[in-house]
């Protein structure tokens, strides 16, 4: 009797890992772009997306906050900024980083707000 009862709980704790490992894994991790920006930045950043030919992970923006990449996040992803500037590194994600899309989910922007 005692073999069968620990035979339960094993299996039991053997199905939530598996489960536990499932549902981690599925979830998707956010594409990472890297902006840099002029030195004394702040304010509004703007990067178009979805460019040909534009860079894919290491955009520059200029003194307004406008940038290009060719990166082309699909409604399933979200977006990490790495913004680095004159002796400053900042990491925005969401909600400070959105993503502009149509109506049919095609990434249109990336806007988000740096901070002074």
């Amino acid at each position: 009797m005692l073999i069968r009862s620990n035979l339960v709980y094993l299996s039991a704790a053997c199905m939530a890992s598996v489960s536990l490992m499932l549902s981690c894994g599925s979830s998707a991790h956010p594409d990472r772009l890297t902006v840099r920006l002029p030195p004394h930045f702040s304010g509004a950043l703007h990067v178009t997306t979805c460019i040909p030919g534009a860079p894919a992970e290491d955009v520059p923006v200029d003194d307004r906050g406008l940038g290009q990449t060719s990166l082309c996040p699909d409604s399933s992803r979200s977006i990490e900024l790495d913004v680095i500037s004159e002796g400053r590194h900042i990491r925005i994600s969401v909600p400070q980083a959105q993503i502009s899309r149509t109506g049919d989910g095609i990434a249109t922007s990336i806007e988000a707000q740096i901070p002074r």
